[in-house]
């Protein structure tokens, strides 16, 4: 398949938007989400305000998009990672959570912010939230779907798709609203009961 090369302004278009994706990430990690604001990121990125209109409807936009390239982006490199290294299911699953405890468990203070973001955002913007879910649900679809054999009876790849994804997500919120909740261990129980309850 060729390669596809960029025109000049589309190349140029592509560094800009990526120049405001970095340096909102920047903001973001001396100020949090609540603390920056799009005059700033104009003021950072060297761009008017109309230029940033351009290329984005609002701030929530931007930081959906950063989201979906940072966050859920990841999740889809998770299972694919986790489908080249074996074709187990169980031994698929016991690596996602650990993975998925680890990053909890280390999240930095921007990583911490825009997982914040990406979960409150599922509640206050219903078509986007929709749409952030599908995505993880398609995730998790394509790992269950690829060893489907392994499920037990009865059991769609969606529907325990659908359910991973609902209770990682209720562990994630936990531990964003939570300092001492132990997500460790209850990603750990996560996995003892989906293999348990999903698999042959």
């Amino acid at each position: 398949m060729p390669v596809v090369q960029l025109g000049r302004r589309e190349r140029k278009k592509k560094a800009v938007r990526e120049n405001i994706c970095e340096q909102t990430l920047h903001l973001i990690s001396r100020y949090g989400v609540d603390g920056i604001t799009i005059d700033a990121i104009c003021d950072c990125v060297d761009i008017a305000k109309k230029t940033f209109y351009n290329y984005y409807g609002s701030k929530h936009d931007l930081l959906v998009d950063i989201c979906q390239s940072e966050l859920l982006q990841r999740t889809d490199d998770l299972i694919t990672e986790a489908i080249e290294q074996s074709d187990d299911l169980a031994l698929q699953l016991d690596f996602i959570l650990s993975v998925l405890a680890t990053r909890n468990s280390t999240a930095s203070k921007l990583e911490r912010e825009l997982i914040g973001y990406l979960v409150g955002s599922l509640s206050t913007n219903m078509s986007q939230g929709a749409g952030q879910l599908q995505f993880m649900s398609n995730c998790y679809n394509r790992l269950f779907n690829h060893s489907k054999e392994q499920l037990k009876a009865g059991l769609s790849p969606q529907f325990c798709a659908e359910m991973t994804v609902g209770m990682t997500n209720v562990i994630t919120l936990n531990w964003l609203h939570d300092d001492h909740y132990d997500t460790s261990a209850r990603f750990q129980s996560l996995q003892r009961f989906l293999k348990d309850s999903m698999l042959k």
